[in-house]
């Protein structure tokens, strides 16, 4: 069995107030040098690892312009003491602190990296637009719920482009004719209202996955990317277990709050 200590004492640090409300206006918040070179050599080798199996597994799909991997603390590709060591990164307090909304918990885990096709284009969008909600619906959502990428950036690259505040106000007109092609309009068009965030190892994003974004490829960009949620009962559905730490392998863990 492999021991992994969970901290219950977490909580918010009053001492980023203004970090915390500039989320709450704007959808993000950019911490530089957040990370020390040993905490991301601890996972480093494993998120390798898992990547270099994840493409072995699905070549055709990387061909076919897949440029995301997720769900490694499910994957069988990872010994438990090698998912062990993703579970102590993932439950820092140092990142849970930084959720500041009602009873944080984790969803799932994902890489992003280049498309096969250097050529492929990137694309605006809103996660929920993904989530089979209809548009009524997910407006009414951009005003109750958090749902937040925190990507951790394993080599410097071009970054994410957001448009602030979107994280609780739907599209513009040109905004919607962009994300969904129409009129003659592309998901990768620029839009006027974009923010770059050029990203560094040790560094950290978070985001609003409701606010329009997208990825900026580029630079051989590994990152690996933590998503959290507020505690929802609309949000705990889309959770999958196989995701958690198991009462047999972690039972230290299985009560801590994000889990």
């Amino acid at each position: 069995m492999i021991i992994v200590q969970c901290k219950p004492q977490w909580k918010f640090n009053n001492t980023s107030t203004m970090q915390a409300d500039h989320y709450i206006k704007y959808g993000f918040r950019y911490h530089p040098n957040f990370f020390t070179e040993s905490e991301l050599l601890s996972i480093e080798p494993i998120l390798i690892k898992f990547h270099h199996n994840w493409l072995k597994e699905n070549a055709t799909a990387y061909s076919k312009g897949i440029l995301n991997s997720h769900s490694l603390t499910a994957s069988n590709d990872l010994s438990t003491a090698e998912k062990a060591v993703l579970f102590q990164f993932i439950s820092k307090a140092k990142i849970v602190d930084l959720l500041n909304f009602n009873a944080p918990k984790f969803l799932n885990t994902q890489l992003f990296f280049d498309p096969q096709n250097a050529h492929q284009q990137n694309y605006w969008h809103r996660d929920i637009q993904y989530t089979g909600l209809t548009e009524q619906a997910q407006k009414e959502a951009l005003l109750k719920q958090d749902v937040v990428h925190i990507r951790i950036p394993l080599r410097k690259e071009l970054g994410i482009e957001l448009i602030p505040e979107t994280h609780r106000k739907w599209d513009t007109q040109e905004q919607y004719e962009v994300r969904h092609s129409l009129n003659g309009k592309q998901p990768s068009d620029p839009l006027n209202t974009g923010k770059l965030i050029e990203l560094n190892r040790s560094d950290l994003l978070l985001f609003s996955a409701n606010m329009l974004h997208r990825g900026i490829y580029g630079n051989n960009r590994f990152a690996l990317d933590l998503i959290f949620f507020e505690h929802d009962p609309d949000l705990l559905k889309f959770r999958d277990q196989r995701n958690l730490p198991s009462k047999d392998e972690f039972p230290e863990l299985v009560v801590c709050p994000i889990f």
